[in-house]
């Protein structure tokens, strides 16, 4: 994924939220600033070029004293928000270290 492009996408309004999204973002008490400030600051911390049906990347900012998460694909023109959650001690070692698959 092209970050530069998709970060200047996302700034320029050129971005969807996913139902999926907006739902997570609800229960997770996280704001469309916070999903800006993460994409728009924070830093890429997985790149898949390959993902189908377009590249996606996560990316990570630190929040209100917290990890948070934003998985977002590129088409290139638009953006689309997949999903968002908080650091999990479960999921990841730290905050950019994903724990291996049981």
């Amino acid at each position: 994924m092209d970050i530069s492009s998709f970060r200047e996408s996302v700034s320029g309004g050129r971005y969807f939220v996913t139902a999926h999204a907006k739902q997570r973002m609800g229960q997770r008490k996280v704001s469309d600033d916070d999903v800006k400030w993460v994409i728009l600051q924070g830093e890429t911390i997985e790149n898949h070029p390959d993902a189908y049906p377009f590249p996606k990347a996560l990316f990570m900012a630190v929040v209100r004293e917290n990890p948070l998460y934003v998985s977002a694909s590129f088409d290139g023109q638009f953006a689309y928000i997949i999903t968002v959650h908080w650091f999990d001690p479960e999921v990841w070692i730290d905050a950019v270290t994903r724990r291996k698959s049981r």
